[in-house]
Formats: C-alpha cells, sequence, structure tokens
C-alpha cells in the first residue's frame, strides 16, 4: 500500500524534472494549491491536496504538453453522491483497475504521474514482553517505520489515475489515487504491496490515453527497487502534524528480540 509519502523538490527543480508546465487555469503562478504553495512535504496523507502530472485532455494528445495539475489525494468517482468516497480510494490495485467501475474509465482516459521523493511503509513485527512473575512472556505488535526513497537523490513517479467530481452545490474537484502493486525484492520482508513506481522511460506512454496500459501494470523491476534506500525511521512520522526533515533522520531499527509476524 502506500499511505504516505513525500516531495521535497522546490517548484523549480519538479517542473523541470517532468517537462512540465503549471496549469494556467489552477492559479497560474506555480502553485497556489488552495492558497498552499508547492513547497517540501515531508509527511503527505490522503485527502492532502498535492501536484500531480497530466496531460491537458482539453488538446489533442499529439500537441498536449505535461501539466502541473493540484489534486486530492483520494479519488472520487464522478457519479459518487459525497466527497467522503475519496477518503477509502488513495489506493487502487494494479491487479483489479480494469474491473472496478470506480477506476475503469479513469485507467483508459485519465491516467497521471505522482511526484515523490520518497515514502514510508510500516513492517510489522511481534516482540516478547516479560510479565510479571509467570516465567511467561506475551507477544506485542510493534511496527517499524521505513522510508523508501532513490539512493541517487532522484525523483520517483508513481503510476496513478484522476477524475474530475462536482458536488451537488456545483463545485469542481479533481481527484487522484496511487496504484499498487505486489512489492518486489527486499520490499517484501517490509510489506507485500508497494506504489506502482514506473521508470522515466515509461512517463510519456502512461500519460498517452491511445497506448493500451496493461503492460505497464507489472509490478516494478528488480533493477528499479534495488535502486532504493530501505531507511528505517522513527515513530515520529505516525502523526500527520508531523511534516519536518527531521522525520528522514534514519535510526536504529527495531531488532533485538523482535521477529516477523
Amino acid at each position: 500500500m502506500c499511505g504516505r509519502y513525500t516531495l521535497t523538490m522546490e517548484p523549480e527543480s519538479l517542473y523541470g524534472a517532468f517537462d512540465a508546465e503549471p496549469d494556467p487555469d489552477a492559479g497560474g503562478e506555480p502553485g497556489l494549491y488552495g492558497g498552499d504553495p508547492i513547497r517540501p512535504r515531508y509527511n503527505i496523507a490522503p485527502t492532502v491536496t498535492v501536484p500531480v502530472v497530466r496531460v491537458d485532455p482539453r488538446v489533442a494528445p499529439e500537441q498536449a504538453r505535461r501539466q502541473i495539475e493540484p489534486m486530492r489525494w483520494g479519488l472520487v468517482p464522478s457519479w459518487a453522491k459525497d466527497i467522503s468516497v475519496g477518503n477509502r480510494m488513495f489506493n487502487a490495485r494494479a491487479e483489479s483497475l480494469s474491473t472496478k467501475a470506480a477506476f475503469r474509465t479513469a485507467l483508459a482516459r485519465r491516467r497521471c504521474l505522482i511526484p515523490a521523493s520518497g515514502y514510508y511503509e510500516w513492517k510489522k513485527l511481534a516482540q516478547e514482553v516479560a510479565s510479571g512473575g509467570s516465567g511467561r512472556g506475551r507477544r506485542s505488535v510493534v511496527k517499524q517505520p521505513y522510508y523508501m526513497t532513490p539512493a541517487d537523490g532522484s525523483v520517483m513517479a508513481f503510476a496513478g489515475l484522476w477524475e474530475y467530481w462536482r458536488s451537488s452545490e456545483g463545485e469542481p474537484l479533481v481527484s487522484m489515487t496511487i496504484i499498487t502493486s505486489d512489492a518486489v525484492g527486499p520490499m517484501r520482508d517490509i510489506h507485500d504491496r508497494m506504489p506502482l513506481i514506473l521508470p522515466a522511460s515509461e512517463w510519456s506512454e502512461w500519460l498517452d490515453p491511445a497506448v493500451d496500459p496493461e503492460p505497464m501494470l507489472t509490478p516494478p523491476s528488480e533493477e528499479l527497487v534495488a535502486a532504493l534506500e530501505l531507511r528505517p525511521v522513527g515513530p515520529r512520522v505516525g502523526a500527520v502534524a508531523n511534516d519536518d526533515p527531521e522525520l528522514l533522520r534514519p535510526v536504529e531499527p527495531i531488532a533485538s528480540a523482535a521477529f516477523l509476524l
């Protein structure tokens, strides 16, 4: 799964990395996202509005440019009666996209890239805890957060889908979901799912609605995953109010007297 991620790039670097331009209908100058400018973010959670890369759907594909668009994380289908539907749709499983009504049309027509500097995942551990006098211990579940980020400091792009929605009062909303796949290589030791990270060589094809997306819905390559640093970090990332560079500081992982569940 992917429930928290980071984007620590400055606006100029973000636009340059994706060869994109700001959406003129989203505020013009890079980045006014509901009053919150594009800025380094260290603990992005679902329902937050974030910068997303797409091609302008109003322009013919052969003429369309990549744009950075503000989108709410948590896809709200066009037929949804309430925005809260999106709170449950921040991830979409690659294996079932074509069979789910909420994602089927978006997969064909509205694909996007979610820029990320890294993402967090929690590894479940069981730990022996002594209990008084009986000589027996009990197991308690603890979670070690990890931060996954390109070891070379480059940007990642998660495969995503976006959708339009309009409230009963006529208020428009553009939202997105991050696609997930089976975990690969050492990632499996942390969690069985991971975001579908696309290599730069597939970005253009993923954004092009004329291209069949199915071949790109497979888990990331072993080589791509091997280029990620899997960094144990502290528990402060568990609170969404914490949003600072200290969240990325490496720590000693929980290891003594602990074992994988």
